[in-house]
């Protein structure tokens, strides 16, 4: 490449030289100095698209499986913070899987009575955000992985069935956007987000067992070929075409804001996609299981295999987290144990986590406190995981930290959930 611009100078510079030619002369050399340069300009292009194609990193699970250590939270967190949530009857929370930390608010979803909470950075209990009913503006469900918050103008959402509904940051009532009607009772709809000015449906085709991603413009008129849930069509790699994105597999995507970019991981977990906000689309990593991929079949071939859980996945600036099921010792259609990987991007490192009893986690070397795992993450650099007041308690008693110990003293078996949190270091 570098050559061929030497070359191309060496032309230009021959041109201006006969630059008192005649006209017609003058014409050819032009012309030819256009070629040269369209076809750099070519060339160039078809260089940064393979840089772009290059860019992908690769997660090796074997090299994981094969590097078996002690994490430590320093490696990737600068601080940690205790923040039990406020304990009244209109706060109570008795399921918590996944709190969503933005812009100092918690937003949470308690699956058992079926609503959402908002808590404010230091714990304090702000209120509801919609409520449980089938008017305007209600919810029929409340499914943790189904509420999202967006990013730039901190407006919760949260997918029903067959519509999105979008609050204001004071939990208020704003509009409700509905997927377009497949009229085809084999269309199921696992979620629906929105990102940037847009709206990206994950749905499934019972005939086919094809998940397919759909995305809408700002007013839901559908952007890229709606998929033919009659007639199941001939799936093609991702990356490969400007068409319907489509996954093998009956399970959900996992997907998630990270920075400016909407991450989607594969329902088989076998790579983590990107879109910006120009919808430009982009494998940022690939993961790749080897011959211990799952294949879902019952018997021994799944005693040596390997599985990510997709809505596991948590990802900072500085590091991804798996979660995996290892089949070890599997019998019939049973999972085998969970394990915890990490992938240092600083480093380039991708390790599985030693186990410490029943419980794999990031050790805390930062104030001697409570293993560390991430259930989600917040656009402000924290990673997040709950524990019930229970676990907290016990978990103080035996740490080494003196505000786990302060903050455990305050509680009760009964109390909300504390939520901790740790800051990423840049």
């Amino acid at each position: 490449m570098h050559g061929f611009f030497v070359y191309l100078l060496l032309l230009i510079s021959e041109s201006l030289s006969i630059i008192n030619q005649n006209k017609f002369e003058i014409k050819r050399n032009f012309l030819l100095m256009a070629v040269l340069g369209c076809t750099a300009l070519i060339l160039l292009s078809c260089k940064r698209e393979k840089e772009a194609q290059d860019e992908s990193i690769k997660l090796i699970i074997k090299d994981a499986l094969n590097n078996e250590r002690d994490a430590y939270l320093s490696e990737i967190a600068s601080s940690i913070e205790y923040i039990p949530l406020e304990t009244s009857d209109k706060s109570l929370v008795a399921s918590l899987h996944r709190p969503i930390l933005i812009d100092g608010t918690f937003y949470i979803i308690d699956h058992k009575w079926k609503d959402i909470k908002r808590f404010r950075r230091d714990g304090k209990f702000l209120g509801y955000v919609g409520g449980l009913g089938r008017a305007k503006g209600e919810f029929t469900s409340a499914n943790p992985f189904n509420l999202f918050v967006d990013n730039e103008k901190g407006y919760p959402y949260i997918f029903d069935n067959t519509k999105l509904i979008e609050y204001n940051p004071e939990g208020s009532f704003v509009r409700e956007i509905y997927v377009p009607d497949f009229k085809n009772s084999n269309a199921h709809i696992f979620k629906m987000i929105k990102f940037s000015s847009y709206y990206f449906i994950d749905a499934l085709d019972f005939s086919s067992g094809k998940s397919h991603l759909i995305i809408l413009d700002s007013l839901g008129s559908p952007l890229n070929q709606l998929p033919n849930f009659d007639k199941p069509e001939k799936s093609e790699k991702d990356g490969e075409s400007d068409g319907p994105v489509e996954f093998m597999s009956a399970t959900p995507a996992h997907i998630y804001r990270f920075n400016d970019l909407l991450r989607i991981v594969t329902p088989d977990c076998d790579s983590i996609i990107s879109f910006d906000n120009s919808l430009i689309r982009s494998v940022a990593y690939v993961i790749d299981y080897g011959n211990s991929k799952m294949t879902g079949t019952a018997g021994n071939d799944r005693e040596n295999s390997v599985s990510a859980i997709t809505t596991f996945t948590t990802e900072s600036d500085n590091a991804i987290f798996l979660s995996l099921r290892i089949g070890e010792n599997i019998k019939s259609s049973e999972f085998g144990e969970w394990y915890r990987a990490l992938y240092n991007k600083r480093s380039g490192e991708f390790n599985l986590l030693r186990k410490k009893g029943k419980r794999d986690a990031m050790i805390n070397d930062l104030d001697g406190g409570v293993a560390f795992w991430p259930i989600n993450h917040s656009p402000q650099g924290e990673l997040i995981m709950p524990l019930s007041a229970m676990e907290f308690i016990d978990a103080a008693d035996k740490s080494n930290s003196s505000e786990m110990k302060r903050v455990a003293a305050t509680l009760k078996e009964d109390s909300n959930p504390v939520i901790v949190v740790v800051k990423v270091k840049k």
